[in-house]
Formats: C-alpha cells, sequence, structure tokens
C-alpha cells in the first residue's frame, strides 16, 4: 500500500457536538424537536442534505428542507470550531504517515467549504495531497467517482489504496472503489455496522491503525 485516503467526521475529528448543537439551535429557529446528541451518530455521515432530512419530521417540504440545510449551513460555519478537535493520536498518526511517505488524502460527505476549514485549522502542517469535501459536480459517497479521482491524482491503483472511515457509506466507497477498507472503532458508528459492511480491518486506536497500515505497506 503507497497511499490513505480518510473520512474526516468520526475518523480524524471528533465533529459531533458542534453539528448537533447547531443543528438543534436551527431547529428551535424553526419551531421543530430537537435531538440528542447521540442520535446525531446515525443522522450524520451522507451530508447535510441527508442530516438535514433525517432531523425533520417525515412530512416535510421540500421548500422547508431546503430553508432549515442553507439556515444550519449559516449557523455551522459561525461555529465551527467550537469544540471540534482531532481524535486522540491523530496528529501523531498523521505525522508518522508522512514520515513514511505515504500519499495522504481526505475525502468526505461534509460541504467542500467547511472540509477546507477543518483541515486548514487542524492539518495545515501536515502534507495532505488531496483534500475534497462534498461538491456539486461529484457525486458524494459512497459513489467512487471522489475516491478514484484521489487515486489518479495520487498516481495509484486502487488496489495501492487503504480508505479509512468510521461508517457503512465509508466501507461501501472502499468497496466501490475497490480499495481496502479500515474501519475505526471510535467514530459515530459501532463496530458491527463495519464488519456488516465488509471492512477489511478493524482499528481500535490510532496506533492499531498504524500498524495495520505498515503491514500492508509496499
Amino acid at each position: 500500500m503507497k497511499g490513505i485516503i480518510f473520512d474526516l467526521d468520526g475518523t480524524l475529528i471528533n465533529s459531533l457536538q458542534d453539528i448537533a448543537l447547531c443543528m438543534n439551535d436551527v431547529l428551535k429557529q424553526f419551531n421543530h424537536k430537537t435531538h440528542d446528541i447521540k442520535e446525531y451518530n446515525y443522522f450524520v455521515g451522507d451530508g447535510a442534505l441527508v442530516l438535514t432530512q433525517n432531523v425533520l419530521p417525515k412530512n416535510s417540504t421540500q421548500q422547508e428542507i431546503q430553508k432549515v440545510l442553507e439556515r444550519f449551513k449559516e449557523v455551522y460555519n459561525l461555529n465551527i470550531y467550537h469544540n471540534t478537535k482531532p481524535y486522540e493520536g491523530i496528529i501523531d498518526l498523521l505525522k508518522k504517515l508522512e514520515k513514511e511517505q505515504f500519499k495522504l488524502g481526505i475525502l468526505s460527505n461534509k460541504p467542500h467549504k467547511f472540509t477546507l476549514q477543518y483541515a486548514q485549522k487542524h492539518f495545515n502542517d501536515l502534507n495532505f495531497q488531496e483534500i475534497h469535501g462534498q461538491k456539486e459536480n461529484i457525486p458524494k459517497k459512497p459513489h467512487p467517482l471522489g475516491a478514484l479521482n484521489i487515486a489518479e491524482s495520487f498516481n495509484l491503483k486502487t488496489n495501492e489504496i487503504f480508505y479509512v472511515g468510521d461508517t457503512s457509506t465509508d466501507m461501501k466507497t472502499a468497496s466501490n472503489a475497490n480499495m481496502k477498507s479500515i474501519g475505526v472503532a471510535w467514530g459515530f458508528r459501532p463496530v458491527e455496522e463495519l464488519l456488516e459492511y465488509k471492512a477489511d480491518f478493524i482499528a481500535n486506536n490510532p496506533e492499531e491503525l498504524f500498524d495495520i497500515i505498515m503491514s500492508a505497506k509496499s
């Protein structure tokens, strides 16, 4: 293996609290029911639009969904760094992988603007060659196009790349792109979900993740 593509939320950074607090604030503004932060573990992972659809009543109109989505982006943009930070051990992991000359990338379903903001704040000293959030012209994960574009920019074959993430969406992305998947146990979803969606490896902490990657280095 010569390259690693990381999911962002639930894999590199713990952003759940800020997402939940901001969305609950917006739901209050629109007189909708709020949700417990733990519920957001299952609301997130497929982009801001799906998050909005998940938190709103099932009979919400497209116009209502769009209004809440746009307001959420505004509120989230103002509160993006309050509680969000990299998981313990992530910075050290990335530094070690960089030293071992792996090509590193980020592929997230978080809107591209926010993905770049987080990467610049928390990983600005690290050499990520490609950083991509959700864009209008690229289908969101688990569609493989984003991952395939990164593989091409790495100048690597897909079977030379690990895809690392914390949800079934990430495991399906890896499979769809013909990449080996590593599920991380510290993220938003249980290990059982990662195994159900055929994770090739499970890492319980960043040290284990490093060992898994190094054992396949080529």
